[in-house]
């Protein structure tokens, strides 16, 4: 009976962990027991960043006597640091030796099934917090016609229209609109489109489109213009229909495993502590605590896993001097990209 639809494994699709962690993303960054601190008696991953600002338009000449001569300014190298500090932990599961006799599986297997699916929650509260960081990184977005949306806000767009007989259609002309302001962002590839609903509901249709002779503009599918990932936690986390555009490369995620410190040294025949690979295959390991209860005869386990997100644009990644967020020594010019961060966001609308 527990087949491929029994309640037991059901799970929803977890886009914003599947965007963070994908190869097209660069994986994810591994710790080292190097990046262990104390902070208040508590154990934390830290990492210390540099980074650079471009150089601006305002740093150049068209000045034909400028030469080598004159006085010269230092590029000051910005850094930051970034703690892995976030904790996500399945439940202590306890059994009992009675129990486990009177199971149809073997005990290994069905504490291997109650793992895995404690874990496919984990990943989905995971994808929860994800989508709370992207959301909380959406930065200015500077539109192809020239206007702007500022930073923490989302842009209108209309996606989907019925025809005379009340059938959606998906309207790619407008879907333009997002890799036009893309490039007018100076972005580069292909953008990474994450959330639910109307956008899941234009890919769709978007991809039968080619068939579809009422559509304008039909293409074959949207594959090439963009990479989308569904998240069915889009709708809570984003409110309805929101949508991030983000980029490759700009998100990193970050895990250390505290058991790998210890697994070495702390194991005994009545506690296990190990690193574990994810059994659903994501790019992470998790920390894998098992112990054996002597008086109550019982087995309690948990998997655990502490976590961080770096976003590669920093607040004063295009800042101009004097500005809150850049020393006075950074060039003394605006730069047109200050306040974009690399992720940007959208509410896609449907047309009566």
């Amino acid at each position: 009976m527990a087949g491929e639809n029994y309640a037991f494994n059901k799970k929803k699709k977890t886009g914003a962990l599947d965007f963070i962690t994908s190869p097209e993303n660069t994986g994810v960054v591994v710790e080292s027991g190097s990046l262990i601190t104390h902070q208040n008696g508590r154990k934390l991953g830290k990492l210390h960043i540099y980074y650079d600002q471009r150089t601006k338009p305002c740093q150049i000449s068209t000045d034909c006597d400028a030469n080598v001569c004159d006085d010269g300014t230092t590029p000051v190298r910005k850094e930051t640091d970034v703690t892995i500090s976030n904790c996500i932990s399945t439940p202590v599961r306890s059994y009992s030796a009675a129990d486990m006799e009177a199971l149809c599986l073997d005990p290994e297997t069905f504490m291997r099934m109650r793992g895995f699916s404690d874990l496919i929650a984990a990943k989905e509260v995971l994808d929860v917090r994800l989508l709370a960081h992207l959301d909380a990184q959406i930065g200015k977005n500077f539109h192809f016609d020239g206007t702007e949306t500022s930073a923490g806000n989302y842009k209108e767009i209309t996606l989907i229209a019925n025809d005379t007989n009340s059938q959606p259609i998906p309207l790619p002309g407008n879907w333009s609109n997002i890799l036009l302001d893309w490039q007018n962002n100076q972005m580069e590839g292909v953008p990474a489109i994450i959330g639910q609903g109307y956008i899941e509901q234009f890919a769709k249709l978007h991809q039968m489109s080619c068939c579809n002779a009422t559509t304008p503009y039909g293409e074959a599918n949207i594959n090439s213009d963009a990479r989308f990932y569904l998240s069915q936690n889009g709708n809570a986390v984003l409110d309805d229909n929101g949508v991030i555009v983000t980029a490759f490369g700009i998100h990193h995620f970050l895990f250390f495993n505290e058991n790998r410190l210890i697994q070495d040294v702390g194991n005994t025949p009545t506690g296990i502590h190990l690193v574990v690979p994810d059994p659903h295959g994501y790019p992470f390991d998790w920390n894998l605590d098992i112990i054996w209860d002597e008086c109550n005869k019982i087995w309690k386990m948990q998997y655990s896993l502490m976590w961080g997100v770096f976003n590669i644009y920093q607040d004063d990644s295009f800042a101009g001097a004097g500005e809150d967020t850049s020393p006075d020594v950074s060039p003394d010019c605006a730069d047109e990209l200050d306040g974009m961060l690399g992720t940007f966001g959208y509410r896609v609308l449907k047309a009566s």
